[in-house]
This record gives structure tokens, sequence and C-alpha cells, in this order.
């Protein structure tokens, strides 16, 4: 029988903990139950346990009849830093050896302060050759991981792992989505993860910085659900109620929404050679009714909970339909990660133990004769000297000799780097702004004044031209200003081909239809526009307008 964990999640209202098989095939949740959590004890993942809250949390488990000795964590936080990176196709015992050699090119920080895991999305090429892993890799602060040891011995608990959310939701997930690509989005009070699953292998993940924490205190305080008066008690009636069929509720979710379909649009434009076969709810915002429904017409997917899945029987585990926001703490001890306190090194040595140095005492008796013939002085220095050397040469060679092994994988890891630069210089030349035209779009709507009505698009690898429909001269020369200020254009280069103003008197309205033309800025230039220069070109752009007229 596999051992068995405690399982915690630290939402910022509510804490979530299960019982369950810890690292076994099959899954089985014990016990569960859901506290509180304090105002103040979680900020970003950054744990700040009061005694009160231990105490809490010790008594909770006690009630619960939890036994098991061991605890895992996890957690989500914009504070632990992710990258998807490419390594050599080495054998898996040496994955994190290349991990640890180019970590400071994948974080940019002081890598002392931070602890370093890993998950393998896949491998990419199809040759022996040109085989590599994809990972994930993931730093967490050290100071961040610190509190939760703490808080594990302030429980008596030994700590067995802490784990990524992402990854604990995807150890439950995995065998439900194994063939195709699906989406997983799990909803938190404050913020929600989008992850991708491509045929069982966990492949994209982003954080959205919403969640259901407004539609809650919304629930609260609304004189419609008079008995809510507290967190709980709001996601219960939430569960049994469609509040998303209210307009304030449904207003409070649409921050949330916008959200997601922003990174869902993001996948997709980023992925069309890929079809997204279906979108799974979980997380305490699965456990909303309505919400899927409404996510569904916001993402035009198939959007459906997470229950049912292979390996995981939910259902018959958890003794209500509402298990959502237990999904991640149940997952966390399938297989974690492994962020984890390290043992100090270099521990139980005993001082004054033999280090295979000399006993100074013949060498102080011998040094005392020889003194006492001057000519043999040198001659005792000299040996003493040699024995030194003799024993460096020794430590030496015994340090090549287990080095030795070392050298084919070396070599090979050489090899495949420089195949590798050689490619991404390749790629390098072969990227333009094209590639970002969704993002250039969605800048243009976001800085474009409101009347704008643009004409015609039309977008090269050198550049692009925009004709557009304003109501005055001087909303177009505010467009061309905007425009001027996009990072992948060069704003030196934003020039106004033609200007047509069109009067209709019995309307009483006027149009200015004109044209812009501009430059891509190179794909590797993202240096932020001059702002005397674009004051500078506006000018000018007014002036013309007024010669115009």
């Amino acid at each position: 029988m596999a051992g068995k964990a405690i399982s915690i999640e630290i939402g910022y209202s509510l804490t979530r903990v299960c019982e369950v098989d810890y690292k076994a095939k099959t899954h089985k949740v014990y016990r569960y139950f859901m506290i509180p959590t304090p105002s103040g004890v979680i900020n970003d993942g950054v744990l700040t346990a009061s005694p009160e809250y231990v105490d809490a949390l010790k008594s909770a488990l006690a009630e619960s009849k939890m036994k098991a000795k061991q605890v895992v964590f996890t957690i989500t936080s914009g504070r632990i830093a992710s990258r998807e990176v490419t390594i050599p196709f080495v054998k898996e015992n040496r994955i994190a050896d290349v991990v640890s050699a180019n970590a400071s090119d994948y974080f940019p920080v002081d890598l002392s302060q931070y602890q370093l895991a890993y998950n393998i999305l896949g491998t990419v090429g199809e040759e022996k050759t040109a085989k590599q892993y994809k990972l994930l890799v993931l730093a967490a602060p050290l100071a961040l991981l610190d509190k939760y040891y703490d808080l594990a011995k302030a429980l008596k608990l030994e700590l067995a792992a802490i784990d990524y959310a992402g990854n604990s939701v995807f150890q439950v997930a995995k065998d439900k989505c194994s063939t195709g690509t699906n989406l997983v989005i799990k909803i938190d009070e404050r913020s929600s993860l989008v992850m991708a699953i491509q045929n069982g292998t966990f492949t994209f993940t982003r954080n959205v910085a919403y969640g259901v924490d407004e539609a809650i205190d919304t629930v609260i305080e609304s004189e419609r659900w008079k008995d809510c008066t507290n967190v709980r008690e709001a996601v219960d009636t939430m569960s049994f109620n469609d509040c998303t069929l209210t307009e304030e509720v449904r207003g409070a979710l649409e921050p949330l929404a916008g959200g997601i379909a922003r990174v869902v649009d993001y996948y997709v434009s980023h992925n069309a050679n890929t079809q997204v076969e279906k979108i799974y709810v979980t997380g305490l915002g699965a456990d909303i009714k309505g919400l899927a429904e409404l996510l569904g017409s916001e993402l035009n997917f198939e959007v459906e909970v997470l229950r049912q899945v292979p390996n995981w029987n939910l259902d018959k585990s958890f003794r209500t339909q509402f298990h959502g926001a237990y999904v991640a703490c149940a997952g966390a001890a399938a297989a974690p990660l492994g962020f984890k306190q390290e043992t100090e090194k270099g521990k139980g040595k005993e001082k004054g133990g033999s280090q295979g140095g000399l006993n100074p005492a013949p060498i102080a008796y011998t040094l005392l004769v020889m003194g006492l013939i001057a000519a043999g002085a040198l001659s005792g220095f000299s040996i003493w000297r040699y024995m030194q050397v003799q024993k460096e040469n020794m430590e030496l060679k015994a340090q090549n000799s287990d080095l030795e092994a070392i050298i084919p994988i070396y070599n090979e890891y050489t090899a495949t780097l420089t195949s590798y630069n050689l490619v991404t210089a390749m790629y390098g030349q072969t990227e333009n702004r094209n590639e970002e035209l969704v993002e250039f779009l969605e800048e243009l709507e976001d800085k474009m004044p409101s009347d704008v009505h643009v004409v015609s698009f039309t977008s090269t690898i050198d550049g692009v031209a925009i004709n557009m429909d304003v109501s005055s001269k001087s909303e177009a020369a505010s467009a061309v200003e905007q425009l001027r200020s996009f990072n992948s254009l060069i704003p030196s280069s934003v020039t106004v081909n033609s200007v047509v103003e069109d009067i209709d008197e019995e309307a009483g309205t006027v149009s200015v239809n004109f044209s812009v033309a501009a430059i891509y800025r190179d794909v590797h230039d993202n240096a932020v526009p001059d702002e005397t220069e674009d004051a500078d070109d506006t000018d000018a752009d007014n002036a013309a307008a007024t010669e115009e007229e």
C-alpha cells in the first residue's frame, strides 16, 4: 500500500486540504476539508502564516483524523519564473546537470537565491542527431519556499515536496487529455492558469490576473442572497444557483472571461495547425454553476467542467458533486516537480580526523636533527616540498580519473549546442514582423482614437499601409502620432500619403479619409520610439494638414 501524504493548497480565501496516496499509480482521496484563509496569510504565493492560522490548521487536521506524517504544498505564484527551453537529448539522469549549467541563460538573476525544477514537455526533432528535449524550467525564490518549510515544521509534518499548481492539475487531467489538444483552465480567487495538454503532454501555460473573487464579493454584498455572509457560504450558493444569470454577477466575471479569452486567442493564433478539441474548467471557479457556459459563449469553444478522469475516481472520493477546488490539491501528491529543501552538504565530518596530511612531529624532529647539520637544512626542506608535490600530484590524478567519464558527454553537448546555435541563427534570418501581426492589430485597437474606422490594411515583411476614416484632421494627426509610438514601427517612416476631406452639407458632417505608410523596425530592434522625434514629425503632419485646408 502506497504511503499517504497531506496535500495543502492555500488560496486567498480558502485553504484546501486532502489526505491522498503519495506518488502512487492509482490515486485515492481519503479525507478532505476546507477552512477560511485569514486576510494577509497569502499574497501571490508568499506565505505569512500567523499563529492563529497554524492553530486552525492543526485543529482541522485533528478533527478530520488525518494522520499522514508527510505534507505536500501546491502553489500558484507570479514570483515563480518559468521558461520553455530545449536542450540536447542526453540521458534523463543528466538533464538536471544540463539545466543547472545553462540556468543563468534562462533566468538572468542571482540563482543562489532560487531553486530550480523542470518538467519534460516532450521531444523535438526526428533524427537521433537532431533530437532535443523540450522542458518547462521553473525557478522559485528560496524566500518564498522557506515559509512553506516553516509551516510544515510548525504542523510537525515532514515536507515531502512543494509543487507548482500547473503541474498538479496536469497530473489529474493528463489521461483525460491523452489524445488531441485540449486546454485546461484552473480558476481560483484572484488568478487563473491556462494550460494546453497535447496528446497527454503539458505544452503551454500562462497566468491570468483575474479570478472569481469579485463575483464572490458581489454575491455576499447583494440583497438577493441575504444568507451569504462569508466566502464559503457564497461559493456554496453559487454552486447550487446559476448566479451568472444576474447582471451584477455576470458583470463581475467579465474581466475574468476577457483575460482568459486573450490567452486562448494567443495560443490559437500561435498554433494555427493545432485544432483545440475541448476546454476543461477546474479550480474553485469550476464549482460555480453557469461559469463554464459563460466562458463557452465568450471563447466560442465547447467548455465543460473537469469531473470524471481516468485513474481518479473523483466523484466517489468526494461525497459532494463539487470538487473542482480540490483538483490541484489532490494532484500535487501524484508526481510533484520537486521543489524541496536541500539538506546541507558536508555535515558529519569530525574535526581533527585524518585528512591524508602529514604528521608534523616527525617532520619537526627530522628538521631539528638536520638543522644540526647546516648543510642538510636545504635538503630537508626539499624532501618536505617533494612530499607535498607528490601528494598534490596523486590528488590531481584521482580527480582527472573521476572527470574522464564527463568528457564524451561534454563533447556531445558542445557539438549539439553548436548545431543548435547554427539553426537558431538561420531561423533568426527568417523572422519578420508579420509573425507579430495579431499583437500589432491588438495594439492598433488599443491606441487608435475611438472614432477611427480602418478601411483597408496591408502588411508586408517590410512595412504596413493603412487607409482610415476619421471625423477631423486633428483626429487624423492624433492617429499618426499614436502610430509613431508603436515599438514595431520606425517613427520617422510613418508618413501620410493622402488626405481627403468629405463634407456632407445636408447632414452637417465631416469625414476625413487618409492613408498612412510605415516601415517595420528590424525584428530584433525593440527600442522605444523617441518622443522628441515623434513630436517633431507630428507637428510637421499638422502643418501639412493645415496647408491642405
